[in-house]
C-alpha cells in the first residue's frame, strides 16, 4: 500500500474531506486535521502551505510529509 499512487479514493480513505468552498474545475481540496493536499484532474497531487508546493507521488511520501508537519502517523480512518 506504501508505494500506492495517490487518488481521491485513498486520500477519502485515510479520513481526508473535500473542501467543496476551495476546491476549483480542475483542482479538488482535501483536507484532513488542518493539512491540506491538491488533487489536480491529470492526477497530480501536492501539498500547499505557506506559499510552498511540495509534490506527493505516493502513499508513502504522504505519510512521511504528514507526519513531518502534524507529528503524528497517519493512519486509515476506523
Amino acid at each position: 500500500m506504501e508505494d500506492t499512487l495517490i487518488n481521491s479514493d485513498v486520500l477519502l480513505k485515510y479520513g481526508f474531506k473535500i473542501n467543496e468552498k476551495k476546491s476549483k474545475d480542475r483542482l479538488t481540496i482535501f483536507y484532513k486535521d488542518k493539512f491540506e493536499v491538491v488533487l489536480v484532474d491529470d492526477g497530480s497531487l501536492f501539498y500547499s502551505n505557506l506559499g510552498f508546493e511540495y509534490p506527493l507521488k505516493d502513499v508513502a511520501a504522504l505519510k512521511k510529509l504528514y507526519k513531518e508537519v502534524r507529528r503524528e502517523e497517519l493512519l486509515p480512518a476506523p
